[in-house]
């Protein structure tokens, strides 16, 4: 089968399809590095957040959800946050640059 990753944001363009005795999943996206950067923004999450949510007052795309979770190593989906935990929002240039070229 082909896929073929139509949006610049999606996350599985970092990813490959896999088989496996006939299944086809995808496989845990390898993204590059996101280096910190003075440009970046610490975000403290307040009651009602989500990262999603995040991701569209910085971003203006809910979709980026997944570039704010990668920079502070969130691994488990969805990923979870707390009312309180400063997080990191990489400078939208360096995401253009990194993970949306």
């Amino acid at each position: 089968m082909t896929v073929r990753i139509k949006k610049q944001e999606s996350r599985l363009k970092h990813a490959a399809l896999v088989s496996l005795d006939g299944i086809e999943f995808w496989s845990r996206p390898k993204y590059p590095d996101l280096p910190v950067s003075t440009a970046d923004i610490y975000h403290t999450v307040e009651d009602g957040q989500r990262i999603d949510i995040i991701a569209r007052i910085y971003y203006k795309n809910e979709k980026l959800w997944w570039v704010i979770a990668h920079a502070n190593n969130m691994f488990d989906l969805p990923p979870e946050i707390q009312v309180g935990q400063k997080i990191r929002i990489p400078d939208t240039r360096t995401v253009r640059k990194l993970l949306l070229i």
